[in-house]
């Protein structure tokens, strides 16, 4: 009788309760699936910034710059130089931050403009930090151009050409910095593999970027007819120049970033 062993019924007991708690664990922490859109994509994504933490935070990323603009200029003649320095730079780095937040929460899922917990305490040398980021990016990918201009003066045919390299790797130097959380995913062979794995995609993306870029300029150009005087007489020059139109785009280039990791973040292998 040893199959009914004291040893071979421990086994079987010890495999039994090895499947039930692996069961249990599939259904407590099984993951919850991804909203959907209801929306064709390229209709969806324009509707990106629009929820109430969306609303909210571009009408504070419009009007935060002519407020402070106002009361700066206005009540603190003496120190508004340095005193607006201060607070545009931690205004900017906020507006980074957000911005940041956008691609993290839709390279999990998101599709709408996420909710920054109030009781998150974010210290402002992190915002600060936001701004580095930024001019890292910057520095890196525009840096040939930068030299040739500085060398040369000259914005030529070489120059523009310069700027579209630039450009072409702006969009996943971004995305690695952000995701990653540090500059040190600037190494140019993280970006350009993470370039050559998804290359079809991604010049699809660099393409997109283009065209809501594109869509910037016809808005600048209908501000400057007669309507933005009454614009401009209502709402200061921070209408005239587009802010509501540049604001709303950034945060949709956000969204599509974080889609692309979402969508492609297995050919990256970025382990994150």
């Amino acid at each position: 009788m040893e199959g009914n062993s004291p040893n071979r019924m421990s086994q079987e007991s010890a495999e039994r309760m090895r499947l039930a708690v692996e069961k249990l664990a599939q259904e407590v922490f099984k993951p919850e699936p991804l909203p959907q859109r209801t929306l064709p994509w390229f209709i969806d994504i324009f509707l990106y910034p629009i929820s109430y933490s969306g609303v909210i935070h571009l009408v504070i990323f419009i009007a935060t710059p002519l407020l402070i603009g106002f009361t700066v200029l206005r009540f603190l003649d003496v120190f508004h130089g340095v005193m607006s320095f201060i607070i545009y730079l931690l205004f900017t780095g906020y507006f980074f931050y957000y911005i940041g937040y956008c691609i993290f929460d839709s390279s999990r899922g998101g599709l709408r403009a996420p909710d920054i917990n109030i009781n998150d305490s974010h210290d402002k040398n992190e915002y600060l930090s936001q701004v580095f980021f930024i001019i890292g990016i910057t520095a890196v990918c525009f840096f040939p151009a930068i030299i040739y201009h500085i060398a040369f003066e000259k914005t030529d045919l070489v120059f523009k050409l310069l700027s579209a390299a630039g450009m072409f790797f702006f969009p996943m130097a971004v995305l690695a910095v952000v995701l990653f959380d540090s500059l040190e995913a600037l190494n140019p062979i993280v970006i350009i593999s993470s370039i050559y794995r998804t290359f079809l995609p991604y010049c699809g993306l660099v393409l997109v970027f283009s065209m809501i870029a594109g869509l910037i300029l016809p808005i600048r150009l209908y501000l400057s007819q007669p309507f933005a005087l009454l614009s401009n007489y209502l709402l200061g020059t921070a209408f005239i120049h587009y802010k509501i139109a540049f604001v709303y785009m950034v945060m949709i280039a956000a969204h599509l970033l974080g889609r692309f990791y979402l969508r492609y973040k297995n050919k990256l292998n970025w382990k994150i």
